[in-house]
């Protein structure tokens, strides 16, 4: 059944934003990650270590499900 976002509770509302947010990010990464390896494969450049790990790691994460809950970081900044 669909519903308003009027009928939607906080944490409802909360939830559909943080899964598009994951959803459309872990987009954005492969999509970098895929650009970066063409341009490297085509310059013969090479992305510094840790950046290639640490994109490769968010990748994971994302595709895992990990993350961190808005509430969290609501609570973090004050």
């Amino acid at each position: 059944m669909a519903r308003t976002l009027a009928e939607l509770t906080v944490e409802e509302l909360e939830d559909l934003v943080e899964r598009t947010i994951d959803r459309r990010f872990e987009v954005r990464l492969t999509q970098l990650m895929n650009v970066f390896e063409g341009l490297s494969d085509e310059n013969g450049d090479e992305l510094r270590p840790e950046f290639a790990a640490s994109l490769r790691r968010s990748l994971q994460q994302a595709g895992a499900k990990e993350g961190i809950a808005l509430k969290t970081v609501r609570n973090a900044i004050g």
